[in-house]
């Protein structure tokens, strides 16, 4: 009797902790149970990633730092530089060599005049390979002088496993990155409203130029931008590839890297990035598409903290004031589980207590950091608001507490009070000394006097007894 109460024990506490577990794949929000995140799509890409574009959260990895070849993607770097380093009215003169570029272009001709407008068209819309090689030269000189450029680019943005080789993606040996790098390079560029709206173009037409007397038509590689005739599997389902809500970015392929897509798409305030590389030429739109409904099915980007919020006050010393506010230096978002809101977030603010001046408008003095659970899940850079320049003599004090300034205050006035006391004493000596100065003056005189009084008193007792 007592196995078999034992035996029922331990199968009651079986039962419930398993009720226990399974309870806990749901999280409490608002009163409401949030479902677990469904399960992630099968693509056809060998490697890929999903990232959110405004934190950077991975979402989705499918083998996302294995290193491929990224065909023209590679293009949305040699965009951004030139971008960033050329002005877009700039007239560039097309070299001898540039027309000669393997693969999709444009057709340039030597000696051609074209501005870098129509190059950054022709090379996002087009995927012209000229418009890349073009576009290097003007910058770099040559195409391993920019590829040194790209290379110094992507470290900076944080591609830690990448080597460009050339500014077009052509095949070439050891020109590779990763899904991860391609989506990080990818956020930045999207960051940047000129490059935005190049990527987000569907056609664009190149007027005449010097050497080409008919226009130029260009029309945007990327499906999901605009094609509602092609059909792509999507999870086995067949669908058009224009896809609501894409914003860019840039497609690729060659024979040796496969298809490749980098995509973004915005929905409600939440906007993504998949990437995949090495897939088949359809499958790119298919497996994009895929990731992106999964991304907008289970997560959802919420904004934190404004840009130029108010974040406290700090201290400084030696200025011409004796604070400066302290302010969000951006947008702070966080990614969540679509059901999940933003009260289960902490905010810890960090920065220093004092600063010795002068103080720049946008040093950064702390951060914002956003907590869920103990878990970091993103921070915000905080900077002062003001400039504080170098303050007078007495901006010594000015960093000081009430207490220490009172302390101060009372050494000062005891120093004060010292001098003067000190200056009287010795004004009254220096009185006391031109007083004696002065009867000693007085008595020698009189002394004089008196001499010469017995010298007159002498002579006349002489002269009347002589």
């Amino acid at each position: 009797m007592k196995k078999t109460i034992t035996v029922m024990i331990v199968l009651f506490s079986l039962i419930a902790n398993l009720g226990a577990n399974t309870a806990a794949v749901f999280a409490e929000t608002d009163g409401a149970k949030t479902p677990a995140i469904t399960a992630a799509p099968s693509i056809v890409a060998e490697t890929g990633v999903l990232i959110d574009a405004r934190t950077g959260t991975v979402l989705y990895n499918k083998g996302m730092d294995i290193q491929e070849e990224p065909a023209s993607t590679t293009k949305i770097i040699t965009g951004l530089l030139a971008i960033e380093k050329l002005p877009l009215d700039k007239v560039v003169t097309i070299d001898a060599e540039t027309p000669f570029t393997e693969g999709s272009r444009i057709y340039l001709m030597e000696g051609e005049k074209i501005t870098v407008r129509d190059l950054l068209y022709a090379l996002f819309l087009e995927s012209a390979n000229d418009a890349a090689v073009a576009l290097a030269v003007e910058m770099a000189g040559s195409v391993d002088n920019f590829a040194v450029m790209m290379n110094q680019k992507a470290k900076e943005l944080g591609a830690e496993n990448t080597n460009f080789r050339n500014p077009n993606g052509l095949h070439l040996e050891g020109h590779v990155t990763t899904a991860r790098d391609l989506a990080v390079i990818a956020k930045t560029a999207m960051e940047n409203p000129v490059f935005r709206q190049y990527v987000s173009t569907y056609k664009y037409t190149i007027q005449p130029t010097n050497k080409q007397e008919e226009p130029r038509y260009l029309y945007n590689t990327n499906r999901l931008l605009y094609d509602n005739k092609t059909k792509v599997s999507v999870n086995g389902v067949l669908r058009p590839a224009k896809y609501d809500g894409v914003v860019g970015i840039k497609t690729g392929y060659t024979g040796q890297a496969g298809g490749c897509l980098v995509a973004g798409a915005e929905r409600n305030g939440t906007e993504l990035i998949a990437v995949v590389m090495k897939s088949t030429d359809s499958g790119r739109f298919g497996d994009s598409i895929a990731l992106l409904d999964w991304g907008f099915e289970n997560y959802h980007t919420v904004k934190l903290v404004n840009k130029g919020a108010a974040a406290g006050i700090i201290k400084v010393s030696r200025g011409a004031q004796r604070q400066a506010p302290l302010v969000a230096k951006q947008n702070g978002y966080v990614t969540l589980p679509v059901n999940q809101t933003a009260r289960q977030i902490q905010k810890v603010v960090k920065t220093a207590e004092k600063v010795k001046a002068p103080v720049q408008a946008g040093q950064k003095f702390g951060s914002v950091d956003f907590f869920r659970n103990g878990e970091l899940l993103g921070s915000v850079p905080v900077v002062s608001g003001e400039t504080v320049e170098k303050g007078g003599i007495f901006s010594a004090f000015s960093g000081l507490d009430k207490g220490a300034v009172k302390i101060a205050a009372g050494i000062g006035t005891a120093v004060a009070i010292a001098a003067a006391a000190v200056g009287i004493l010795l004004y009254m000596r220096y009185q006391n000394i031109k007083r004696r100065k002065l009867r000693r003056q007085q008595r020698a005189l009189r002394i004089a006097m008196d001499r010469e009084k017995d010298k007159l008193y002498y002579n006349r007792e002489n002269y009347m007894n002589r």
